[in-house]
This record gives C-alpha cells, sequence and structure tokens, in this order.
C-alpha cells in the first residue's frame, strides 16, 4: 500500500507538471491566468491521477500507461525549451 501512495504521488505530480507546463507553451496568456488554471486543474489531475493507482490491484497496469506519456510529455517540454517549438 505504501509503495501504491509513494509511486501514485510521484508520478502523477510529474506528470501533472509536464502537462500543464505543456499548456503554458501552447497556449500564451496572462500569467494570473495559467496560474489559476494550473491550481484548479492541477489538483483536479492529480487527484484523478492518483486515483487510478489505487483502482488497479497491481502497479504495472497503471505505470504502462502512465511512463509513455510522462515521458511523450517531458520531450515536448524539451522541445519548447531548446527552441526546437516555437
Amino acid at each position: 500500500m505504501w509503495v501504491k501512495t509513494l509511486l501514485g504521488l510521484v508520478v502523477s505530480l510529474i506528470l501533472n507538471m509536464n502537462l500543464f507546463l505543456n499548456v503554458a507553451y501552447l497556449f500564451p496568456m496572462p500569467r494570473d491566468v495559467y496560474l489559476l488554471i494550473g491550481f484548479v486543474g492541477g489538483f483536479l489531475l492529480w487527484g484523478c491521477l492518483f486515483t487510478w493507482f489505487y483502482s488497479h490491484s497491481s502497479i504495472k497496469k497503471p505505470l504502462k500507461f502512465y511512463i509513455p506519456l510522462t515521458i511523450g510529455s517531458g520531450m515536448i517540454n524539451s522541445m519548447f525549451f531548446m527552441g526546437v517549438l516555437s
């Protein structure tokens, strides 16, 4: 149970940050609007992702979904950061 909790917490926070960084790069908006969307949407997304870990009996099923999504989102963020995508 502790493994699910710690792994779900870490993976969902990393994925949540990656996805909302993509939103910030794709949709230029004022900083206060982005912070409000990131705060509300991030909390809801984090809760959904964290619950997904507890809905499966093993850790392998949610990780098969999260790891490729996190790597893909991280690659897109790094492309924005390096200036490949603008």
